[in-house]
């Protein structure tokens, strides 16, 4: 059955879903819904260490480890939260941005010296963060609400496509530690939500359509040594609320669909051909209406794994390259973040939104998986 997202925010006591590795060991920044949002406790190795946070509903939503530190990046989806926290060690240092917002930071991507967030911004966050041995907010040539999602690093820069929530945004950004650079591509500008990541390949940036309504099939290919962008239209069903993430396999991305809480045809995922340019839907066969949340995909020997992050009632999917579905794994009531590979396992945290344990998952190439530990305080 479909739930809204944002009754978990309301409903659940979700203290924990992101996972990265610092330091040869698993780390997981406070994360914190709304009936829990004073908790501020960074979990690492299977000890936690409590920082000194005001209370906010999902803190963090990205990490950064870049010389030596992991950089938990402000979210703070319905709150004023403005703290990035620089863990060094087991040493927390609090910087303080000289702008407040509510659903600030999405994502980050570094390049092992320097970091750089796009802002999402559900309000009052027109700014890039960038952190290198300190904190720098630039401004962004444009204001506007969510207008941007995802970040990648590519070709010496920073790179974002336009999501929007407003008609008429239609600007890729790129930064350089500097300065912006603004291209404008040529997709409907009346569509909102138009695109939320970027597969790199290469100095090529690949980018597969989200839209808030039917109508965007265009597939984004810009090419960052000429600046210039090429259009590849889906060749299939069209539907609302498409695709949020992709997964490179050799030559061909793999995406599996978000879906749109108001219809029963999202359930075509898609392979795209970066050769032949050529595109190929398949049948998830999952048509209960609703969104499905596949907005978590990660390679791994040779297969794409994507997570239902956001809706327990979907299953882990394992699919190839030519868009069959090898294996699935439903696990009931789980809801889960965002997947890592180390020691080449797959971890995750999964969280049960029944009894509000939360443990972190090895779910191993043939989806068969055990607990590795839990999160909570002994």
């Amino acid at each position: 059955m479909y739930k809204a997202f944002e009754d978990f925010y309301k409903e659940a006591s979700i203290k924990h879903l992101l996972l990265t590795e610092y330091n040869d060991q698993l780390l997981s920044p406070p994360f914190a819904t709304e009936r829990c949002k004073d908790y501020s406790s960074v979990w690492i190795g299977g000890k936690f260490i409590d920082l000194e946070l005001t209370p906010a509903t999902s803190k963090t939503n990205a990490v950064a480890v870049l010389n030596g530190s992991a950089w938990f990046i402000p979210y703070g989806i319905y709150d004023d939260f403005n703290t990035v926290v620089e863990l060094k060690n087991t040493t927390a240092t609090n910087h303080k941005l000289p702008f407040k917002g509510k659903g600030q930071f999405y994502s980050v991507a570094s390049n092992g010296e320097t970091a750089f967030s796009f802002p999402l911004g559900y309000e009052d966050t027109n700014y890039g963060l960038y952190i290198s041995d300190s904190v720098e907010a630039h401004k962004l040539p444009t204001e506007g609400k969510k207008l941007h999602m995802g970040t990648v690093y590519c070709n010496g820069r920073y790179w974002s496509m336009p999501r929007g929530d407003e008609p008429g945004y239609n600007t890729l950004l790129s930064f350089d530690g500097e300065q912006y650079q603004s291209y404008e591509l040529d997709v409907d500008p009346n569509i909102t939500r138009k695109y939320t990541d970027i597969i790199v390949k290469g100095n090529t940036l690949y980018s597969l359509p989200f839209g808030e309504t039917k109508g965007l099939n265009t597939i984004v290919e810009f090419d960052t040594e000429t600046n210039t962008a090429t259009y590849h239209t889906i060749d299939g069903v069209d539907f609302a609320k498409k695709y949020n993430c992709g997964v490179l396999l050799g030559d061909k991305i793999v995406a599996v669909p978000y879906g749109d809480e108001h219809a029963n045809d999202s359930n075509w995922g898609l392979v795209f051909d970066t050769v032949t340019k050529e595109t190929t839907q398949f049948d998830i066969n999952i048509d209960f209406g609703g969104k499905y949340r596949f907005r978590c995909g990660i390679e791994y020997k040779g297969n794409a794994y994507f997570f239902p992050s956001g809706t327990p009632s979907c299953p882990i999917l394992k699919i190839n390259k030519l868009g069959e579905v090898v294996q699935g794994l439903y696990l009931k009531n789980i809801m889960f973040g965002r997947p890592i590979v180390y020691q080449d396992q797959i971890h995750v945290i999964g969280h049960n939104v029944i009894t509000s344990e939360e443990v972190i998952y090895i779910v191993k190439e043939d989806l068969s998986y055990a607990v590795l530990c839990s999160l909570e305080r002994s």
